[in-house]
Parts: structure tokens; C-alpha cells; sequence
């Protein structure tokens, strides 16, 4: 399964990001806010006050994919220890929804500043969600169904705080109606007053939905038929700047919706309950929900479930139309969609020889021995490309196969999305590698024909391709092109201010980029080095012979000080230098500003790099390893999408060692599937930044 993200566009530069009071904004969040990508609101008293365990919780999440696989990004709110949280990870979302009730306000205006002050944690409602949501520039909300006049409410007065919410506060709100238990007439005769525009939304006859059917009784003034048309509204709802909400009704789906006089009597008798227990306030809309859900004998939960997440697709569709992304992301997409990460390098088709002969070791000495073949699909660019396409879900890659049976071959191995943009050239023969394994799979020797990278990605290829690189946030480049190759990469990246990361992928070609005029190389910002080719690009740059051998089974003290010292050297002229120190860890050299907002780091611009800090990583002890062929490069894979979502420095490291660990227990160079869904991957790799050891060298 695709992890749907979105990417800053290419025109991005790094920009400091808002402070707000109390508010704590979820760095996937903050970057897409930043950037102006699709984000939907959600709310979360549906987890504290809404539904029962496990269903809050399971729904939330379900209620989050819908929204990723839609085209925006979910930003669940939650209040957890008097902080408002903007886009709830699944750990605190799991943590909310297993707090007792009564140690769990029902946030609305009125309680917001009562919790953060005592340092409480809340649910909140509509309302306070659609303030949060202002407040952070989120301008689509999808909830299951507002608030509003209650029943007999012309005489208690008892009118939901959601209707004047949205009355003063522009949010755009999608939701299936107003809750089935409320006066729903009286509810849109208040939203009237309150200047609310209310439409309808793929509604026969422009009606209005009730939450748990499809037909209120009453019309919305306006039915709206497609995304875009909603889009179009609330584009110029913004443009007018007026200062009130909208709501826009989507019916449940028809085939979950409920009978409409037998909800209606269930509606009662729980009326009768509420009544009889004394039940009041803000207490009687979770009362009567659960005690319908008992009556129906839970056909009005399963209701809520699938409107709720009905709910979720719509806003996403929406706020992907008025963000001008697409709608929907897929995986096989043939269209040129922007805002993808470009690779540019080899692709190569691995085949692979592990010894099983237990009787004795293998020696280079011409005899044969007994050995297990397979063939894979591989090449550094190629490998990192599908590793970003398996953990982001958008990525182009420019790189070269012959017209030949190993081509095809090596094409049928890779995921179509990759090969949109594959140069098949019909004189050069597919790039072969042949890797011998011993029989404790370590890699003993490597034989590869790499012309065609050489003739075949040639800069007026790259030439061609320029919008792929006018689009892209970044641009990984592997050494196996051709200097000119290289030189034109740089020259796109000098075009559009775009930063490099470079992958030296070898130590007797990883200094190739660096004889280019500096006014280039100096958009390469992030490089991954290991010992061996860390000394071959400080001789490039510096153009001094380093008098040491890189040598990892010294002490892990002496081996750092003696990298420091090498990193020292060149760090000045980039954002980040990550040294892999084998099974030891990596070893960080990056500008100091980063600790804090590792997304400078794809600052393209060539300003004076800040001071640098330098930190150790140790690496995580790997169980039942089968494969270390694709392990760096899924590590490149795992700490550049995490850079791309705006995680934390620590969190990119940790997520390019799961992404890692599991390349090292797949039989493949990429692993089929890294991890389920999204969440598990985010909560992997926060499992692993607890128990990360690091330390400033």
C-alpha cells in the first residue's frame, strides 16, 4: 500500500514557521500549511465523547485514511495536557480515546481556555475545531453532523454553540446535516440569521440531510454537484472575505442510511431517557447517541461509522480541488501530476549468487560452487526512487534500459509509476549487475556494465525533461551518469533553486560532481558518504590526498573523531553530510539551525551556510537479516520522505533506519511493502527515536 503524501512545490523556499500560543502544530502539518497543500480538520470528541472503544479509535484512523487517499492530508484535533494539538499522531489519538470519561472535557469556545489553562485534555466540538482550524489556516473541516436547536429548544433555549461558531469563523464545514436528535427546520432557520451559506451536496432536489438519513424534510438553498463546483464557492467565499462560515451537506451513503420512522421512535424513547436520568448541557448530545446506538442495537453506530468517513472523502476532494492538487492520488498514475521528488540514475538488473555450500568457503580461485540465483530489480537511483514511491507516494525517475530482453525483464520488476520517464534505447544493451554473496551473505564481488547510463541519460534528455525538474522539491543524483549528465542536473538545479541530494554510490566515482565550476556543485546540499567515498570527495573538493584508510573495526571513539575530522574539511559547503559507518550507524554533520527545523535543510538557495553541529547515531540491532544490498538506499528512501513531510532531524534519521532494517530482512534491494499503511510507519519509526542512541560528537 502507497503512503499518499504531498510535496512542497518547487518553488518553495524555506520560511520560518509561525509561532502559535498553546498550539502545537504536528510537522506534516505545519509543512503543508506552509506550502499550501490539501489539509482537512478533523475533530476529536467523535474519540472522547462520540463513540465507544475501539470503535473511536479505529474510526479516527479509517476516517484519516479516507482523507489521505483522497488527496489531502488529515489534521486530527485534540487537547492533550492543556496543549491543542494540530494533526494528533496515532499514538496520542490512542492515548486520548483511553482516558477515562470524566478526566476528559468536551471542549467547545466556552472550555478552551479553562483546559489549557489547568492542563487538562479535551475532545473538541465543531466549534472549537473550526477556531483551531482558523487559527492555523485549515479551510475545510469534514465532521459527521453539526450541532444545533434542540428539540423543545424555543423554550429551553438550549441552541448548540456550533451555530454561532459558524456564524464568525470562516471554515468551511462538511458534514451530513445536523444531528437526526436535533430541531433540524429551527437549526437552518438560525444558520439563516448567522449569514451561513448552506448548500446541499450531490443531493437529489437540493435536500438536506438529517445524520442518519437522507431526507431532513428541508431544502438547502443551494446543491452543489461535483468537488469543483464546492471549490469554486468557497474560492470565492475567501475572496469575499466574509467572516462566517459554510456548510455543506453530503447525505449518508444510501445504502447505510436509516429507516427513517424507525430512527425517528428510537430518537424518542432516548429523549425519554435523557429526561428521566436528568441529563443536561452539553451531556445530552454523547447520551442520546449512545443510548440510540443501544436502542438500534448498534445499525446507528455502523451509520455514523460510514457517513463520518463518506464525510471525510468529500472534504478531501474538495480541499483538494480548491488547493488546485488532485483529487485523488494512484498508485499507477499515468498523468504528469507536480510536486514529485526527481531521481535522476541508474537502473540495473541484479542478479544475485549466494553460496550454499556449507562444507567449505568460497575463494576467488575459479572452482564452482553450489549457489542460490535470483534476480531482482536494482541500481542506486532506481532503488531509492521506489523506495520514496513505496513510503511517499510520488516520485518521477529519469534513468536508461535497452530495448532488449533484459530490459523488458527488468521493466516488468518495477512499479509503472517509475517508468514514465525511462529512456529505452534500442542501441545500448540493459545495465547488468552481478552480485557473489558468501554463504554468511556478505557481498564479496560485484560485476556490472553501466554503459548505458553513460550514453543514454544525456543532457539533452535532461534538457527535455525540465518540468519534471521545475516541479520537483529536490533532486536525487547517484554517480553512475556521465559528468556532463551531472553538469546538466546541476544546471536545472541552478535554474529553479532546487537542492541536490547526491548518492556517491561508489568510492572511485564519488568525487565525479565535485570537478565541476563550484558556481554548480554548490547546489548539491545533502550528501550520503560512506568512509570510502567521504575521503574520495574531501580530495575532490579539497584537492589534498587524505592519509588515512577508512577503517570501521577500530574504536567506535577513535572511528568518530577521525570522521569528524574528515567531515570537518568540506561540511561548510553543505546542509547536511550523513556518513554511514557501517553497521556502527551514521554519523550527522548538518547546519545548526536544522536541530530545530530540519526543513532548511532543503533550502535550495546558496546563501552562507550556518555553523555546523555534528551527531552520532548508533544503529539499531537488526534481527534475522537476509539482505544488504538495498539497505543504504532504503535508508536514503526513509530519511528523505520523512524530510519531505517535515518531520524533526531525529526523526528523518529514524525513519531512514526502519526503512533500513527492513530493506536488511527482505530478500529484494526494496522490500515489496515497507510497512501497512502510513501510521505504521510513523509510529515505527517513534518507536525507534525512543530507544535511538545519539549523542554530539
Amino acid at each position: 500500500m502507497l503512503f499518499r503524501r504531498y510535496l512542497l512545490p518547487a518553488a518553495a523556499k524555506f520560511i520560518r514557521t509561525k509561532h502559535y500560543q498553546h498550539i502545537e502544530l504536528h510537522p506534516e502539518i505545519k509543512y503543508a500549511l506552509r506550502h499550501d497543500q490539501p489539509v482537512v480538520a478533523l475533530e476529536s470528541t467523535i474519540i472522547t465523547h462520540g463513540m465507544p472503544m475501539p470503535e473511536n479509535v479505529t474510526t479516527a484512523l479509517q476516517v484519516e485514511e479516507q482523507v489521505r487517499q483522497h488527496g489531502a492530508i488529515p489534521a486530527t484535533i485534540g487537547i492533550i495536557d492543556g496543549c491543542i494539538k494540530v494533526g494528533l499522531t496515532g499514538e496520542e489519538l490512542t492515548s486520548l480515546a483511553k482516558k477515562p470519561r470524566n478526566e476528559v472535557i468536551k471542549c467547545s469556545r466556552r472550555d478552551l481556555p479553562y483546559v489549557v489553562a489547568r492542563g487538562q485534555s479535551g475532545g473538541t466540538t465543531v466549534a472549537a475545531t473550526m477556531i483551531v482550524a482558523h487559527r492555523v489556516g485549515i479551510k475545510v473541516f469534514a465532521t459527521g453532523g453539526i450541532g444545533g436547536v434542540h428539540r423543545e429548544g424555543h423554550v429551553s433555549m438550549d441552541v448548540s454553540a456550533d451555530l454561532t461558531e459558524l456564524g464568525r469563523t470562516p471554515v468551511a464545514v462538511v458534514c451530513s446535516g445536523v444531528k437526526s436528535i436535533l430541531d433540524i427546520p429551527r437549526t437552518l432557520e438560525y444558520l439563516e440569521t448567522q449569514g451561513v451559506c448552506v448548500a446541499s451536496f450531490d443531493s437529489p432536489g437540493g435536500v438536506f440531510p438529517d445524520f442518519y438519513t437522507r431526507d431532513s424534510g428541508c431544502k438547502a438553498a443551494y446543491n452543489l454537484s461535483t468537488p469543483q463546483e464546492a471549490a469554486d464557492l468557497l474560492r470565492s467565499w475567501r475572496e469575499l472575505k466574509l467572516q462566517s462560515g459554510v456548510l455543506i451537506g453530503v447525505p449518508i451513503p444510501e445504502e447505510f442510511a436509516a429507516d427513517k420512522a424507525k430512527m425517528e421512535a428510537a430518537i424518542k424513547a432516548a429523549g425519554v431517557q435523557a429526561l428521566a436520568q436528568g441529563v443536561t448541557g452539553k451531556e445530552v448530545t454523547p447520551f442520546l447517541l449512545s443510548a440510540i446506538a443501544n436502542i438500534t442495537q448498534g445499525s446507528s453506530l455502523q451509520a455514523n461509522i460510514a457517513l463520518i468517513k463518506n464525510n471525510a472523502k468529500v472534504a478531501a476532494q474538495i480541499a483538494a480541488a480548491l488547493a488546485g492538487a488532485p483529487a485523488t492520488r494512484q498508485s499507477e498514475n499515468n498523468g504528469e501530476s507536480p510536486e514529485k521528488p526527481l531521481v535522476v540514475g541508474a537502473s540495473i538488473l541484479d542478479l544475485s549468487f549466494t553460496v550454499d555450500d556449507q562444507k567449505r568457503d568460497m575463494q576467488l580461485d575459479g572452482a564452482t560452487y553450489s549457489a542460490v540465483a535470483k534476480q531482482a530489480a536494482g541500481g542506486v537511483g532506481r532503488n531509492i526512487a521506489e523506495g520514496i514511491y513505496k513510503l511517499y507516494g510520488d516520485v518521477n525517475l529519469i534513468s536508461a534500459v535497452g530495448k532488449d530482453q533484459m530490459g523488458q525483464t527488468l521493466l516488468q520488476l518495477m512499479p509503472k509509476a517509475l517508468q514514465r520517464s525511462m529512456i529505452q534505447d534500442e542501441s545500448q544493451a540493459t545495465s547488468l549487475c552481478s552480485l557473489i554473496f558468501d554463504k554468511f551473505g556478505d557481498c564479496k564481488l560485484i560485476l556490472g556494465n553501466m554503459e548505458i547510463h553513460q550514453c543514454s541519460i544525456t543532457p539533452e534528455t535532461l534538457r527535455a525533461h525540465r518540468h519534471l525538474f521545475r516541479d520537483a522539491p529536490l533532486v536525487i543524483m547517484d554517480s553512475n551518469i556521465s559528468e556532463q549528465a551531472m553538469e546538466c542536473t546541476l544546471q536545472q538545479a541552478q535554474r529553479y533553486q532546487l537542492p541536490v541530494f547526491f548518492e556517491p554510490t561508489d568510492m572511485f566515482i564519488a568525487g565525479k560532481p565535485f570537478h565541476l565550476p563550484p558556481d554548480l556543485t554548490q547546489h548539491i546540499r545533502l550528501i550520503k558518504p560512506n568512509l570510502q567515498e567521504l575521503k574520495t570527495i574531501v580530495e575532490a573538493i579539497t584537492g589534498q590526498t587524505v592519509d588515512w584508510q577508512p577503517n570501521t573495526k577500530v574504536e567506535r571513539v577513535q572511528l568518530l573523531q577521525q570522521t569528524k575530522d574528515l567531515l570537518k574539511k568540506i561540511e561548510s559547503r553543505f546542509n547536511c553530510i550523513i556518513a554511514t559507518l557501517g553497521d556502527h550507524g551514521v554519523l550527522l554533520s548538518f547546519r545548526a539551525d536544522a536541530a530545530n527545523d530540519a526543513s532548511c535543510l532543503l533550502d535550495g538557495t546558496t546563501s552562507e551556510v550556518p555553523p555546523h553541529t555534528t551527531r552520532f547515531y548508533a544503529a539499531p540491532i537488526v534481527p534475522n537479516i537476509v539482505n544488504v544490498s538495498g539497505a543504504g538506499d532504503s535508508f536514503c528512501a526513509g530519511f528523505i520522505t520523512a524530510l519531505l513531510q517535515g518531520r524533526i532531524l531525529d526523526e528523518c534519521v529514524a525513519a531512514g533506519f526502519v526503512a533500513a532494517e527492513r530493506a536488511l530482512q527482505s530478500e529484494s534491494a526494496v522490500p515489496a511493502t515497507y510497512f501497512s499503511n502510513a501510521v505504521a510507519f510513523e509510529d515505527r519509526y517513534k518507536q525507534t527515536l525512543k530507544t535511538l542512541q545519539q549523542q554530539s560528537i
